[in-house]
């Protein structure tokens, strides 16, 4: 029987939350080189409290300019729902965005840190019906938290929000949402057999669901058609069906991690009862206590977090002989941001067969690359360079070039960090690529991405976004029967020490039981940055004009809280970097997702709302966010046409239906430029020169306007239909966080330099890692620890 266990607590109750107060301080050196030094009685306990229940401050993760598209009830409760959930703020006039800020450039500070911020991490409680066993066949599997379930917001408090707004929550497909009481719900006097549907809206559309009600039951609750995402909405769309069924209750409190998709299930539940001519479910339920139980587990090694790295951290581990991994997981599923991301990788060795053509714009990047190549890097670097380049050009290729030192020099010259830890990030993800291709894994064909135009980024060929990998590492682990036990819904929040030494960590379960975890070879935090939560983004800010009043939407799944970075400060670490945080400027203006994007993301033209086009659509993501906050009302519009909308039929890239996201407000479609330009508000004749110059453009190569260099012959946008994908930014990487030596098995630094005995991170946990490149770092982690050459 596969090893591989993963025990979650069975949801569907009222949970209860208590939160955890954190006040860090630390330095903004930008290189682990010099770290400032962290003053300890500034570093309190990340202890939790679970007597201390309070309400979580809160900012709503959207804001008032997207208003204009947007249906005006939804952008008006985002606005006052964040001012409800935060005393703070002043709902009167209250409209946030950034008209008056200073011009902001990515490497200059533009005003200081603001101090004194609370952290606070949610934690629920609910009973633990024993562990879920996931094996070869097995279906479970994890949808998108996103940003509602980052700040904690619940069905019960998003409905209050509502009220308070005055406005409908039937606008929301929220309608039976709330309880008459507490666990409680009014006797009906029985239904009208039959079987009956309904809609409720998800977090990307519609959930459909069939019930079937016999005279005094509803016996049985059916899934229908929806486009969740897949791997974080599943327990959701199993769990809450069968709780409402087994207690007669609409009661039931949502999954966390999955809020959204919860709550479609429970709307739709709750018109399907009127339908059959109830006005409520008449079942009792009593939430169990809070669990007081202390549990004991050991294991080879503790991985805190099953995101990128810490899955492959733990699949590695087992790989090269780990008797035991554990691993804790504060979310309802495993994957992190892997499954709400692209899910691109570097694959510098691709094979040619994937890889784009090496056309003249990627000529003259390149030969502009390789001209500031000696100032950037050792010379013996330099020299292998050289050597592949030249191998490369006398091949008579006509595939894009590549190699992992073209790889780190890129990221280099970009600024993302110094040689040293690009090469070991180059040399880690090309491991991990060689394991992957190795062990039967395939990519889709390499492409270029938002900010990172060289076309060295591949996605899994199985699922969509990164849900891929997680597949192949289900699999893997039940093939070979490694010994991994996955504990979801169990965050951690405090390292064991004993002496000076972290030999384990302790994690409060959904039901409230303690579990205290200690590893032979200590802990690997991998819990990844954090982009959710804007207390912490705005403790550490330098680069953005964020206020105490400015909502900060992120991308991110649940979860992305600053945990791991917390944990390693109180055992003694230290930080760098923490004010370089990355938005992605290309996210959804509703629901400040990627996956509703139309359009190729490095071969687009980009407009704002008066239809001109603005900046070099292949920049960097800072300096872009930096000109999409200078635009109206924060928002700008990727068009594409039909050679650059990567659609596929009536789907887009990542399989959403192309006329629910226009039904929603989410894209526009016309048969000609000017019909497009009247649709979003800017006027046919404005779109139309707009587009006819940046054809003009695109033929040439040459951008006299605003510098870009990459074009390909599919770059004119010419052949209908035309499309208009709404567009602004939302806070995505943390580059900052915890210091370890990238070359001594990512041991965690201490204030002097010196390792911290037992206490290892990884990915965006530390810092300059991020993406799903992190994944070598799991790979590399998990070498050093189990490896030949591994110290004991």
């Amino acid at each position: 029987m596969p090893r591989l266990t993963i025990s979650w607590p069975s949801q569907g109750v009222s949970g209860k939350r208590a939160a955890n107060r954190e006040n860090t301080r630390s330095s903004h050196a930008r290189t682990k080189a010099n770290p400032k030094k962290l003053g300890t009685s500034l570093v309190m306990s990340a202890r939790r409290r679970p007597d201390r229940a309070a309400a979580d401050p809160c900012l709503c993760s959207f804001r008032s300019p997207i208003a204009s598209i947007v249906p005006a009830p939804f952008a008006l409760v985002q606005d006052r729902f964040q001012c409800e959930q935060n005393p703070s703020l002043n709902w009167e006039g209250y409209k946030p965005g950034y008209k008056d800020h200073a011009t902001v450039h990515p490497r200059k500070p533009l005003h200081a840190p603001s101090r004194g911020s609370i952290l606070t991490p949610e934690i629920r409680f609910a009973p633990f019906d024993g562990p879920h066993r996931m094996g070869k066949d097995a279906t479970e599997s994890p949808d998108k938290g996103g940003t509602m379930d980052n700040l904690g917001i619940t069905r019960r408090s998003f409905v209050k929000a509502t009220a308070i707004a005055g406005v409908s929550a039937a606008a929301f497909g929220l309608a039976g949402c709330a309880p008459t009481t507490a666990g409680t719900l009014a006797a009906t006097g029985g239904f009208k057999p039959g079987t009956y549907t309904a809609a409720s809206q998800g977090k990307f559309g519609p959930v459909n669901i069939e019930a079937t009600f016999s005279e005094s039951a509803l016996e049985s609750i059916v899934i229908g058609e929806h486009e969740e995402t897949k791997f974080i909405s599943d327990r959701a769309l199993t769990e809450i069906p069968a709780a409402i069924v087994e207690h007669q209750s609409l009661d039931i409190d949502t999954i966390t991690g999955a809020t959204l998709s919860s709550m479609a299930v429970l709307n739709a539940a709750a018109e399907c009862v009127k339908q059959a001519g109830a006005s409520d479910l008449s079942g009792t339920y009593e939430p169990a206590a809070p669990s007081s139980a202390v549990e004991n587990l050991s294991g080879d090694v503790v991985i805190v977090g099953a995101g990128a790295s810490g899955m492959v951290a733990a699949v590695n581990a087992a790989r090269l002989g780990a008797q035991k991994v554990i691993v804790l997981e504060k979310s309802c599923t495993i994957g992190g941001n892997a499954l709400v991301s692209g899910g691109y990788l570097e694959y510098v060795n691709a094979p040619e067969s994937i890889r784009e053509t090496m056309t003249e714009s990627y000529r003259r990047e390149l030969a502009d690359q390789l001209a500031q190549a000696r100032e950037a890097m050792p010379e013996e670097s330099y020299r292998r360079l050289m050597a592949d380049y030249e191998a490369w050009e006398a091949s008579g290729s006509d595939a894009v070039f590549d190699s992992r030192e073209l790889h780190a020099l890129q990221y280099v010259l970009q600024g993302e960090g110094t040689w040293e830890e690009m090469i070991a990030l180059a040399n880690n993800v090309d491991a991990l690529d060689q394991w992957l291709v190795s062990s039967g894994f395939q990519f889709k064909e390499l492409c270029g991405i938002v900010g990172y135009s060289w076309p060295r980024w591949a996605s899994p060929q199985e699922g969509t976004c990164g849900q891929g990998y997680f597949m192949f590492y289900q699999g893997y682990i039940a093939e070979n029967d490694y010994p991994i036990e996955i504990y979801l819904n169990t965050p951690a929040h405090e390292l064991i020490m004993e002496d000076g030494t972290v030999v384990g960590v302790e994690a409060i379960g959904a039901d409230g039981t303690t579990y205290q975890v200690r590893g032979e070879k200590g802990v690997v935090l991998a819990t990844g940055g954090f982009s959710g939560n804007p207390d912490m983004l705005r403790e550490y800010n330098t680069l953005w004009p964020f206020t105490e009043s400015s909502a900060i939407p992120t991308t991110n799944a649940f979860g992305h809280t600053g945990d791991g970075i917390t944990m390693g400060l109180a055992a003694g670490g230290t930080v760098a970097a923490m004010d370089v945080q990355m938005p992605f400027p290309f996210a959804d203006c509703q629901n400040s997702t990627d996956e509703t994007t139309v359009g190729d993301d490095i071969d687009c033209v980009i407009v704002n709302k008066n239809g001109e086009r603005f900046m070099n659509e292949v920049l960097d993501r800072f300096t872009m966010t930096e000109h999409i906050m200078e635009q109206p009302d924060e928002v700008m519009f990727m068009i594409s046409d039909a050679d650059t909308c990567r659609v596929n039929g009536e789907v887009n890239r990542y399989g959403h239906n192309l006329q629910r996201l226009i039904d929603q407000g989410q894209l526009y479609r016309a048969d000609t430029i000017e019909e497009l330009g009247e649709m979003i508000g800017c006027g046919g004749t404005a779109l139309a020169a707009t587009i006819e110059r940046y054809n003009e453009i695109a033929r040439t190569g040459e951008d006299p306007d605003f510098g870009r260099t990459t074009f390909s012959e599919e770059s004119p946008i010419e052949n209908p239909p035309f499309y208009a994908s709404p567009r602004t930014w939302a806070m995505h990487i943390t580059v900052g966080g915890l210091v370890a030596d990238i070359n001594d098995g990512y041991k965690v630094l201490d204030e002097s330099g010196a390792p911290i005995p037992g206490l290892r991170a990884i990915g965006e946990t530390i810092l300059t890692s991020c993406g799903i490149g992190v994944q070598g770092e799991g790979f590399a982690v998990a070498q050093a620890l189990f490896g030949e050459n591994a110290a004991d």
